[in-house]
Order: C-alpha cells, then sequence, then structure tokens
C-alpha cells in the first residue's frame, strides 16, 4: 500500500505545484500546463530509467504521457489541453479494459511490480490470480472512465486555472477509491494459510 500511494502522489504533486507555481510567477496558462506535462514525462523517464526495463505498466504510463505532450503541442488552447489531457485519461481507462482480454491484466502487472519474491504459484492458483485481476482490472478501467466524464463537466463548468486543481483532486480521489478497493478485494480473495499440524 504504502509504495503505491507514494507513487501516485509523486505522479500528481508535482506537476500541480510547478503548475500553480509557474502561475504565480505570471507565466500563460498553456506553458504552465505544458511545462507540468513535460515534468511528469521526466517523472516517467526516471522510473523506466530507475527499473532498467519497460514493462507494460511503463509502457502504458509512457503512452499516456506522449499522448498528453502531443495534445500539448498541438494547440495554444489551454481548455483543450485540459480536455485532450482527459482523454488521454480515457485511453488509459480502455487499456485497463482491453488488458481483461488481451495478455497479462495491467491491475496483476502492476501487482507484481510490487511484489517480492518470484511466483511459485500452482496452474489452479495463476487461473484463480487471474480471474481476480480480470475483476479488478475491469473495475479500473470504469472507474477511469467515469472520472473522465466528471473531469470534462468540470473542464467545461471552471476556469482553467480551477478545473486543473479541481480534476487533479478528482484524479487523488478516484485513484486512492480504486486502490482502497483493490486492497479490500485482494485481502477478500487472498488463499487461506495452511492449516499447521
Amino acid at each position: 500500500m504504502r509504495p503505491l500511494f507514494q507513487t501516485v502522489l509523486v505522479d500528481v504533486a508535482p506537476p500541480l505545484v510547478a503548475y500553480y507555481g509557474l502561475r504565480a510567477l505570471g507565466v500563460s496558462e498553456y506553458i504552465a500546463l505544458v511545462a507540468a506535462t513535460v515534468l511528469s514525462g521526466l517523472r516517467v523517464g526516471y522510473g523506466v530509467v530507475k527499473a532498467r526495463r519497460v514493462d507494460p505498466f511503463a509502457a502504458y504510463l509512457m503512452l499516456t504521457f506522449g499522448l498528453s505532450l502531443a495534445v500539448g503541442l498541438s494547440t495554444t488552447d489551454p481548455k483543450l489541453i485540459l480536455i485532450g489531457n482527459t482523454f488521454v485519461n480515457g485511453i488509459g481507462g480502455l487499456i485497463f479494459l482491453g488488458s481483461c482480454v488481451i495478455g497479462t491484466p495491467l491491475t496483476q502487472v502492476v501487482g507484481d511490480r510490487f511484489r517480492a519474491g518470484g511466483d511459485d504459484a500452482t496452474a489452479d492458483e495463476s487461473a484463480r490470480r487471474r480471474r481476480i485481476h480480470v475483476q479488478l482490472s475491469a473495475m479500473w478501467g470504469i472507474g477511469l472512465l467515469l472520472e473522465v466524464a466528471i473531469r470534462l463537466v468540470v473542464i467545461q463548468t471552471f476556469s482553467v486555472d480551477a478545473a486543473n486543481g479541481i480534476n487533479s483532486t478528482i484524479t487523488l480521489i478516484v485513484v486512492g477509491l480504486l486502490v482502497l478497493a483493490t486492497v479490500v478485494v485482494g485481502r477478500r480473495t487472498a488463499p487461506m494459510p495452511p492449516a499447521s499440524a
């Protein structure tokens, strides 16, 4: 739990601080948004270099950063940047859903990053674990798509400065709830330890 929450905070907090710090210095909304996006990309790049490998989750993060940067460089309208970045999050939700039927469920990939030791599971245990992660990945995909819908309403309702902060808060709340639900499901479905003789 702790490393997962630390990862979320490190991913969300620095770009938010950079955006509002630059705005306080009089920088335009557009430049502040692009700078925050680049800072997010540096965080992703650092994670890949530190791990010395690109697993599916790292590839997902790199894809979302690349798309966010492309959106930021393709328009000078800050509201369109916010909308574009929100749709990028929607692509993330679709990737979670897609991983339920193609390849390894994305929650399982993320879980393997934080698990210690090797995997000595039997075929039955592996199949059971996959079923659980299919359910979890579906939950994450649906949750992220709902977040996208809420964020789009916020962007249409508030100014860019307000929407950026509100949407970051929404992201923290949604991800926090999804993490909590993941932990609850994981504990409920964890195999019982064998009885001692």
